[in-house]
């Protein structure tokens, strides 16, 4: 039923767009990995055979060991690409080399270049140092940075600690491994020294090669103050490491340390670093020191560069335990790391602390520099070669997918609306669908459509090689999606609820999709990464939790790409951090909130929808609903007691309905079709009158300055079965507002009515079951056909197989539609959709049929036609019909209501009203215009009590009363006129008052205007 309305062309674009996604995201990904990621700084390193200094071919080098460094002004020409690895390699290159044997270095504390150092202290670099004493700040600061430890009580020792060899059985500061071509450099010997170095060098985001060991110039020795100048080393100059060993330890000639490698101790280059320790600050003025020492502070006005090693505050330090605040230089920017550049600076500026507080309070040993809280190295875990292929499905996936998934949310949302704007669910409701039939088939289709589209986007990601969709449970990714779809359509049915325009509905759901997409990549995805509790709470937002389970898929797959092994599985829901069971959970609590909050919503809220309830409807449920009794029929709340200013039942304002009628009197006609209804319902018996309407009005609220509106005002009439009644008015006059306030497409002000004994409101849906339908403007699905659209009309009126196939046939051959049965309604005329509306409204043998201009726009022959359909559909049947035509309404229709200003001023049959308000003739007549005068004295003799209504250029046209003249005299009268020879003229007519003209006498004397009709 409902997966006809969307066209086949708009369900291919849905179903099209997670493939054009797809395809988006792998062309990205196949751009980016084969034109950006490509070449040597994205491979493990190797052989240089040409390294040119300056690009000049006389001056190049073959490298045994080592890279061509392109920042120190060289580039390698040629490579030897049988030769690769790791001592080749660079800092960045040493991620992509199989390191089965990882080196470890010493932990570096992040130290200034000694031009940005603290003025008065430079080349020396300076560490700031408080407690709650001074005598504790400056004792544990004095331990901060210590001399070298006496390795061994021989120059031997020393040697051998470095160098290592067969006597001692201990590695050196660089090995090969049995089994490996890459050496292994052992850092934490410098350590066991008790050598604490610095360095300004920015490190990666891993450490299988230490950058600031390749960097000549910016490693750094830290001693204590003065130290440097004992040595006779120079805190400017770079030595390398084998000299500053034998300066510091009076050592000459050491030589002869094995290895090729760019990893032997005459390799690498130290600077002496004397360390001033400052005591005599506070921790607010470290706070101040550390932060104006930063160029951009300009806490003087000026850039001035100050800037510390570190900074400690021991406060509550004891010899029970340490407590210690530090600070270190977090002002790396971070370019190309990803923001983890100083992660690896900073264990080992904690580790100064730590040791400092060992020695001071439990070994109590300034001589101990290697306590057992020592940090000797910093080691990556070994690993296999690797290739840069990011996968751009899971990096940008959350973001794509959370617009992809939901781009299906703006369709459900504009169909939802879109049905209301048009009134097509309203016309539904008012031929028997029920809101919960509606609500039941509509999730269906949507979940069909929904499912379809999911389908599609793993089944196609997943066979263009998207390892998002690959790497991740397949299980998973159908719960997942298949939960947020659920609350996905709930959130439709939600939100449509408060929209009357369907454009607006789609502009708001573009917004939405795209805006939480935005805001989950750029803000609440830093918040999911530390793993924030409130979190939590921000996911009960449905973008957002579908973001967040699309970026737990993405992570799980990026790393599963990395690491050469599988994205989320079921065991992996329960893992510390994983957000995915919470936001399944989220799903499902909405999915029921959201469709209950929906439907509630829907009933109080005026949105097209029908009649709005009481806020408190539900709790009038449990009294079900039924016919009204006797007792309860005399009891309608009638119109005249509800107080001036007061709220109907429909939230408008009230009129006082005695006082409107004592202004206005209420003719004889009117007055008594309200004392037979009266009559009725005193008795409590309704008889064969199918719809009764007691004192009825409709006042719409004054806005924008203008005062309150009186649509209708009193309405009281009663239409039998069998009775076709006719309501005429000039534009404005409340006939389609009445009509609208009977279907229950507006609420009521106050006054009531029965449909079949059933009190209208509160019992709309058993009405509706009763009841056909053909409004004033036609309510079609244009893609539908007229056969469609009368099939689907008949099974809401429960007929079915032959006898609703017989049904069909027999109304398209009714109003004409039968050849062209198979036509969309889109496509036909004006005159074609009237018909088809027609033909609804008898669908199912209604009890009771409200017809709204139902001729308009139809040819005289089909205009007729539909005549005949009416006169054959109406025994048994109450029919109500507005029209504009009064040849149509004589016709049809077996008594007539006029209606002028909201008010029933006239009720009758068509040939009563004529004679009750038509007592004249209408005489015309067309004399010279010299002769108009004689022409007037003419009618003035025949009847002295004439009107004259109409004088152009000869054309009279009179109004004579019967009582004064017969039709037979005004022949006579004209044919003496004409033999006597006083009076040409040239023509002239008489007959008595149309119905029209009735109308059109009436509608003046009531004060209305009558330009058009309505």
């Amino acid at each position: 039923m409902r997966a006809c309305v969307p066209s086949a062309g708009t369900n291919v674009c849905l179903l099209s767009a997670p493939i054009f996604f797809s395809i988006l995201l792998l062309v990205i990904q196949l751009l980016i990995n084969n034109l950006f990621l490509t070449g040597p700084d994205f491979e493990c390193g190797c052989q240089c055979l040409q390294c040119c200094y300056n690009n000049d071919a006389n001056n190049c080098t073959l490298l045994e060991s080592g890279f061509c460094d392109e920042d120190e002004g060289f580039e390698c020409r040629s490579y030897n690409t049988t030769k690769c690895g790791l001592q080749y390699s660079s800092a960045e290159q040493s991620a992509f080399c199989p390191i089965p044997y990882p080196s470890n270095w010493p932990a570096l504390t992040l130290t200034p270049e000694a031009v940005y150092r603290v003025d008065g202290d430079k080349p020396a670099t300076t560490m700031l140092t408080t407690a709650d004493s001074p005598v504790l700040a400056s004792g544990i600061g004095a331990l901060l940075v210590n001399q070298l430890a006496p390795a061994a009580s021989s120059l031997l020792g020393l040697l051998d600690l470095i160098a290592g060899n067969a006597t001692t059985g201990r590695p050196g500061i660089y090995e090969t491994p049995a089994g490996s071509t890459d050496g292994v450099f052992n850092g934490y010997l410098l350590s066991e020294l008790g050598m604490q170095m610095g360095s300004s060098v920015e490190p990666l985001s891993q450490n299988y090669l230490e950058t600031s060991f390749q960097t000549p110039n910016e490693t750094y020795v830290l001693l204590p103050q003065s130290a440097c100048q004992a040595a006779g080393l120079s805190q400017t100059e770079p030595v390398s490491l084998i000299d500053f060993l034998a300066a510091y330890g009076s050592l000459v000639g050491l030589s002869g340390f094995a290895g090729d490698s760019i990893f032997n101790a005459s390799s690498i280059m130290v600077t002496c670093t004397d360390t001033v320790i400052d005591t005599e600050l506070s921790a607010s003025d470290i706070n101040t020191a550390v932060y104006c020492g930063y160029y951009q502070a300009r806490c003087n006005g000026t850039q001035v560069l100050q800037q510390y090693t570190g900074a400690y505050d021991f406060y509550a330090s004891s010899a029970s335990g340490l407590s210690a605040d530090v600070y270190y230089n977090g002002t790396f920017d971070g370019e190309g790391q990803d923001g983890q550049l100083p992660n690896l600076r900073i264990p080992a500026a904690v580790n100064l602390a730590v040791k400092a507080w060992f020695r001071y309070f439990v070994s109590q040993d300034a001589s101990d520099v290697v306590p057992p809280t020592s940090l000797l190295a910093i080691m990556s875990m070994p690993k296999q070669a690797t290739e840069l292929k990011l996968d751009f499905s899971s990096l940008l996936g959350p973001l794509f997918y959370t617009w992809v998934v939901q781009l299906l949310f703006p369709t459900f949302l504009q169909q939802l609306v879109y049905e209301k704007e048009k009134r097509l669910r309203m016309m539904m409701k008012m031929h028997g669908l029920g809101d919960g039939a509606y609500w039941l088939v509509t999730y269906c289709w949507f979940t069909v459509l929904y499912i379809a589209y999911i389908a599609v986007f793993i089944i196609f990601g997943s066979a263009v090689g998207l390892q998002y969709f690959r790497k991740t449970n397949y299980g998973i990714q159908i719960i997942f999606y298949l939960l947020h779809g659920q609350c996905m359509i709930a959130s439709a049915f939600l939100v449509s609820s408060f929209f009357t325009s369907s454009l607006t509905a789609v502009v708001f759901a573009y917004l939405y999709v795209f805006a939480s997409g935005l805001i989950g990549s750029l803000l609440l995805q830093t918040f999911m990464n530390q793993n924030q509790l409130w979190v939590f709470f921000i996911e009960w937002v449905p973008a957002w939790s579908l973001y967040r389970g699309l970026y737990e898929i993405g992570q799980y797959a990026f790393l599963g790409v990395y690491r050469g092994t599988t994205g989320m599985q079921f065991d992996d829901l329960t893992a510390s951090g994983n957000g995915m069971l919470p936001v399944w959970g989220i799903f499902i609590v909405e999915a029921f909130l959201f469709m209950l909050l929906g439907w509630y919503f829907e009933q109080v809220i005026a949105s097209g929808n029908g009649t709005r309830r009481h806020w408190l409807f539900f709790l009038d449920s449990c009294r079900g609903r039924r016919k009204a009794s006797a007792a309860e029929v005399a009891l309608i709340p009638r119109a005249a007691a509800v107080a001036e200013g007061d709220a109907g039942p429909g939230g408008d304002e009230a009129i006082n309905v005695k006082d409107t009628l004592a202004g206005i009197g209420q003719l004889a006609d009117v007055e008594a079709e309200r004392a037979r209804v009266e009559d009725l319902l005193v008795a409590g018996a309704t008889g064969d009158e199918s719809i009764i309407v007691r004192d009825l009005h409709k006042v719409f609220p004054g806005r924008a300055g203008v005062g309150r509106r009186v649509a209708v005002e009193s309405l009281t009439l009663a239409v039998g079965r069998g009775e076709c009644f006719g309501l005429l008015g000039p534009n404005g006059a409340g006939k389609s507002t009445a009509i609208n306030m009977l279907t229950g497409l507006l609420d009521v002000s106050g006054g009531q009515a029965l449909i079949e004994g059933l009190p209208l409101g509160g019992n709309m849906d058993q009405i509706y079951k009763l009841m056909g339908t053909c409004p004033q403007h036609d309510l079609l699905w244009e893609q539908l056909t007229a056969e469609e659209h009368l099939l689907f009309y008949g099974r809401l009126k429960g007929l079915q197989k032959d006898a609703l196939a017989d049904a069909v046939t027999e109304s398209l051959k009714s109003v004409n539609l039968l050849n062209w049965r198979n036509k969309p309604a889109g496509k036909f005329s004006g005159g074609m959709k009237r018909r088809l509306s027609v033909a609804i409204s008898f669908m199912g043998q209604p009890k009771v049929v409200y017809l709204d201009e139902p001729s308009t726009g139809l040819d005289p022959a089909s205009r007729r036609q539909l005549w005949e359909v009416v006169k054959g559909n109406r025994e048994g049947r109450a029919v109500i019909l507005t029209t504009h035509s009064m040849e149509e309404a004589e016709a049809l229709c077996d008594r007539l209501g006029i209606f002028v200003d909201g008010r029933l001023v006239c009720i009758g049959d068509p040939k009563e009203i004529k004679r009750r308000y038509a007592g004249y003739l209408v005489f015309n007549i067309l004399v010279p215009i010299e002769q108009e005068g004689a022409a007037k004295a003419l009618v003035q003799r025949m009847s002295p009590n004439c009107v004259l209504t109409y004088c152009v250029a000869g054309m009279l046209k009179f109004e004579l009363p019967t009582r004064d003249v017969a039709m037979s005299d005004v022949f006579a009268a004209v044919a003496d006129a004409r033999n006597a020879g006083g009076l040409t003229v040239v023509d002239w007519g008489v007959a008595s008052a149309t119905l029209e003209e009735v109308f059109i006498k009436l509608a003046k004397t009531m004060g209305a205007e009558t330009g058009q009709y309505h």
